[in-house]
């Protein structure tokens, strides 16, 4: 084969990967996002919830978008714009038209990010979303009108529930291919068995029928949710010799060891690809425990997450990992390097002051209105806080207004720049407070909003303040 027909047939292979990846689309209006950022993140893992933004794009003017992305299988996806959220299902291959509306005005802000409900149009009857729905709100109606406090230990119940399922079954009988559906229907009728009835099955039988033989579906929400509850606080309720020997397994950093006390537990006996996953949990309840040493919990999880037989399972252990590091009261916080004109910035160039670090669009007009919020804070408390925003660098922003409209630091980071990732950034305002020694005082920390307790931001730094006051210059930890 001469080097031409070697190129020739390496294009060709590259054209027909490409001919071959079907890719998913959503598309619609958001007429109040108009030259917003809208985002695409799906969920990693249903221990940790982490999510992983696979596609984004910018609403236009005429308030259309489009996102297109390649999904390797049926995911719950969540769309994202400013601090609202949405969501959704999807299937490979299909295209999705929907409204993302806005924030109804009578619901209170939320930090953390408000729900909307996406409106679809021309959604197909065979459609994943469809499907999901019309089963829910068949469900809920048989519990709102049969599962009452009378009816619940009665007979009456009992029947009417063996009722609901024969129609389940034979309403869907002719739907036995879409595989994400089928689960969904089954584990959402499952936890009806978890509600308290005469008859209800006991936890063996309930095992025998839901779990056993079925094979696990990581991304399937509604199977994983039940798995996640039936298992929750496994080890108090196991025998106190498996306990033990779970015990000494974490002090021996042994995931084998572990896995092997969990193989003599009935519902876990059968696979072991279901009891590694099960120890993952388990290993995450326990990090919290007193009884339980925090660093050897760490090393199995760095050992599960490198080799571990299944993939799915070392992606889950990376992220449990990840999630018991991450940003919390005492805890170091992620260096970081951001460019204010020509000067670098890093975690230590603020070691003289307390760090409010804060994450803001200046396209919302919600984060903005918290910045003017933020202004009289700042003016009482600069002395000692060190205020320092920092946005995702976009062509519509203004740097020099924003600059001269508020008084901190403003610093525009790119998309990619891994202070987003390092410090879990997912909504927006999103503050943080460090102290002199690089270490978290509080993540999320509160912002000039009231929240639930009617506390805003203020007041940690009066009492921080106050203490550096009575302490002389507050040089001691």
């Amino acid at each position: 084969m001469n080097r031409y027909t070697l190129i020739l047939f390496f294009v060709f292979i590259l054209f027909s990967r490409v001919q071959g990846q079907s890719l998913t689309e959503i598309s619609g209006f958001a007429p109040a996002y108009a030259g917003k950022e809208i985002e695409v993140y799906q969920i990693s893992d249903y221990i940790t919830l982490r999510e992983e933004r696979i596609a984004s794009s910018t609403v236009r003017e005429d308030s259309t978008f489009s996102l297109v992305f390649n999904l390797d299988e049926t995911r719950k996806l969540i769309l994202k714009s400013g601090n609202n959220k949405a969501n959704m299902f999807a299937s490979p291959s299909a295209k999705y038209e929907v409204l993302f509306p806005e924030k109804s005005k009578y619901d209170p802000y939320n930090p953390s990010g408000n729900f909307v409900e996406l409106i679809f149009y021309g959604l197909s009857k065979d459609d994943i979303n469809y499907k999901i729905l019309e089963f829910n709100r068949w469900n809920d109606e048989f519990v709102t009108r049969y599962y009452t406090k009378n009816n619940a230990d009665s007979k009456y119940f009992v029947a009417r529930l063996d009722t609901f399922k024969m129609d389940v079954e034979k309403y869907y009988k002719a739907d036995t291919l879409d595989r994400y559906f089928n689960y969904h229907r089954k584990y959402t009728i499952a936890k009806l068995d978890d509600l308290r009835f005469m008859g209800a099955r006991n936890q063996y039988e309930k095992f025998d029928f839901y779990i056993h033989n079925t094979p696990i579906y990581y991304q399937n929400e509604a199977y994983m949710q039940y798995i996640l509850h039936f298992y929750e606080k496994l080890l108090p309720r196991i025998s106190s010799e498996l306990n033990n020997q779970v015990y000494l397994g974490i002090l021996k950093s042994s995931p084998t060891a572990i896995a092997k006390a969990l193989s003599r537990e009935y519902t876990l006996s059968k696979q072991y690809k279901l009891r590694e996953l099960i120890m993952l949990k388990t290993l995450a309840e326990c990090y919290y425990e007193k009884d339980y040493p925090q660093t050897n919990i760490l090393t199995i999880l760095d050992s599960v997450s490198k080799g571990a037989i299944y993939p799915e399972n070392q992606v889950i252990a990376q992220n449990i990992r990840f999630r018991l590091t991450e940003l919390s009261s005492g805890s170091k916080a992620p260096d970081f390097l951001l460019k204010d004109g020509n000067q670098d910035l890093t975690l230590q160039s603020f070691q003289k002051k307390y760090l409010y670090l804060f994450f803001a669009d200046p396209n919302s007009m919600d984060n903005m209105k918290q910045m003017n919020l933020l202004k009289p804070i700042y003016e009482r408390y600069k002395d000692n806080f060190s205020f320092v925003m920092v946005y995702k660098d976009k062509p519509e922003i203004d740097a020099s207004k924003l600059k001269n409209e508020l008084p901190w630091k403003v610093i525009p980071a790119k998309e990619s720049s891994s202070i987003f990732k390092n410090y879990n950034v997912v909504n927006y305002p999103y503050y943080i407070l460090i102290d002199p020694f690089g270490y978290v005082i509080s993540a999320p920390a509160l912002g000039p909003v009231p929240n639930g307790s009617y506390d805003t931001i203020d007041k940690t730094f009066f009492l921080i303040q106050k203490a550096l006051k009575e302490g002389g210059n507050g040089s001691d930890r």
